[in-house]
């Protein structure tokens, strides 16, 4: 990534369901993945991007092309978790989001996703919008 920014931190609170559970009452691995989604999102709304109507608007979305998970500590049913997202890279078609999942002090995943902008019909890349890099990143970001 060329130039300078500073992130946008936000954290969004998830209770774990027991249908997010495996027969041990363990957060299952890919239920982390539903968390950290619905964190990006809440993330984007908290910074004052609708993602919806961003969609809906361009019809160009944010697709996930690469995703890096380390899980370190189990979850377990009715925990309550935090999970906090920032933005730790950005090019001028893509991403790199953060997520960390906490229980209090205690990190239990930390993740690295990449999403990509592309043209829902044609697949093909897209610059990412300035209203989503204003919504992630504090002012005077630069690429």
């Amino acid at each position: 990534m060329s130039g300078a920014f500073r992130s946008r931190r936000s954290s969004h609170a998830v209770r774990v369901r027991y249908a997010d559970t495996d027969q041990a009452a363990v957060v299952h691995h890919a239920a982390y993945l539903a968390f950290l989604e619905a964190a990006r999102i809440e993330h984007f709304r908290a910074h004052g991007f609708d993602y919806a109507a961003f969609e809906a608007a361009t019809r160009t979305g944010l697709p996930v092309v690469e995703l890096r998970v380390r899980y370190r500590s189990p979850a377990r049913f009715d925990d309550a978790l935090e999970v906090e997202t920032s933005t730790a890279a950005v090019t001028r078609f893509s991403m790199w989001l953060e997520g960390t999942v906490r229980r209090g002090h205690v990190v239990l995943v930390e993740s690295k996703v990449r999403l990509a902008c592309v043209d829902m019909g044609t697949e093909r890349p897209w610059r990412l919008p300035r209203e989503l890099l204003d919504a992630c990143l504090e002012p005077g970001w630069e690429l």
